[in-house]
């Protein structure tokens, strides 16, 4: 089964994601330019946001790093039959076996890992386990991870249950290619349902203990902002999503724990200067069988305020219209569980959606993840 969410979320000025330029990240839909909060700066604030708000054990949860040698190396000290030098360069081979190299005295390696703590300490045991074996391959010029021992990371690997972040956002080594993990969410580029206009903000720095005659300033710069109303639309594959883990067990808990953060997940670019800190104005929440839908093309034509209507307004106008207009030419069958939420003072312009609006978030998630994976194990 397939769970999508649909936002709708405006932002005031601000700068969330930017460019090798500085400018907040922008692009062409329907032959205009659109404000834009790309996939990966999404995916980073909702990993973020679930390992602080949520109940998820440490089991569930990775990170991206190219410092995995010292807390490897730590584990294998702790261990008791390592002193710091062998530690090290145990730590070294085994990290190098998946593709990640060390050079000299260095502790980070040159890519990144993206690794979860389990598996992090399944290495360390495969290394303590076999040490006897690996000891004696440590000394000399060019120490070497035994054949056997590498063969057995690569299998704690790409064996078994991933970590939650792993099961959801997939992995890629290029150097082993074995443990590649294929992602069970796809995220969107987030656009601006307007046109957009890009602005800048002129600021300067004074000294704060200058002399009382000096009113220059010491420091001068722009940033660029602008300010949209974003449609936003992720999905999750729970067939995906269950294999990753291994098992049914806890792949709900992990389903709703990104639903709730990418509804609530707001990127951190340039927050100090601008604090543009909205929840979404809608959700919609769709479990349906075979290939997930966007509703992007609902603002195709940039929104504009009109008549007395907000953007915000016209918006919901755009995709409750559009929703119907998909239902109508490709029918209404497929879908498990149909639901939304938004702000009272804006459900007068919902006709086609009207009659699955839900009490809460809480309650359309609760919802949305019952189907599914209720779906799910009707499928199986």
């Amino acid at each position: 089964m397939k769970l999508e969410i649909h936002i709708l979320q405006s932002f005031p000025p601000r700068n969330l994601n930017r460019d090798e330029n500085g400018m907040p990240k922008s692009c062409i839909f329907g032959g205009h330019p659109r404000a834009r909060i790309s996939s990966q700066c999404q995916k980073r604030a909702v990993r973020l946001f679930y390992q602080e708000n949520t109940s998820l054990s440490d089991r569930d949860l990775a990170s991206r790093s190219r410092a995995w040698m010292p807390e490897l190396r730590e584990v294998l000290i702790q261990s008791g039959g390592a002193d710091t030098a062998q530690a090290t360069i145990a730590a070294k081979l085994a990290l190098e076996k998946l593709g990640a190299k060390i050079e000299g005295e260095k502790v980070e390696s040159n890519t990144i890992l993206f690794l979860g703590r389990t598996e992090i300490a399944a290495i360390a045991d495969l290394l303590s386990k076999n040490w006897s074996d690996l000891a004696p391959k440590l000394h000399g010029d060019k120490p070497e991870l035994p054949k056997d021992l590498g063969n057995a990371i690569e299998k704690a690997l790409r064996s078994g249950g991933k970590p939650g972040d792993v099961a959801l956002f997939g992995r890629m080594m290029a150097a082993l290619p074995t443990v590649n993990v294929d992602a069970a969410v796809q995220v969107a580029h987030a656009i601006g349902v307007n046109a957009l206009q890009q602005e800048f903000d002129f600021f300067t720095a004074v000294d704060d203990l200058a002399a009382s005659d000096d009113a220059g300033a010491d420091h001068m710069g722009e940033t660029g902002y602008n300010s949209a109303t974003y449609y936003r639309f992720a999905n999750l594959d729970t067939h995906q999503l269950t294999k990753n883990l291994g098992s049914a067990a806890g792949a709900d808990t992990i389903a709703r724990a990104f639903a709730e953060a990418f509804v609530k997940a707001i990127p951190s670019g340039h927050q100090n200067s601008f604090a543009a800190h909205s929840l979404p104005a809608l959700v919609l929440m769709v479990v349906r069988r075979g290939q997930p839908i966007s509703l992007v093309d609902a603002f195709e034509n940039p929104v504009r305020p009109k008549a007395g209507l907000s953007l915000l307004d016209r918006s919901i106008q755009n995709l409750d219209r559009h929703w119907a207009d998909l239902c109508t030419m490709y029918g209404d069958g497929g879908k498990a569980y149909v639901g939304i939420v938004t702000r009272q003072q804006l459900q007068q312009h919902l006709h086609h959606l009207k009659n699955n609006q839900k009490a809460s978030l809480d309650v359309l998630i609760s919802g949305a993840i019952a189907a599914a994976f209720s779906a799910e194990r009707g499928d199986a």
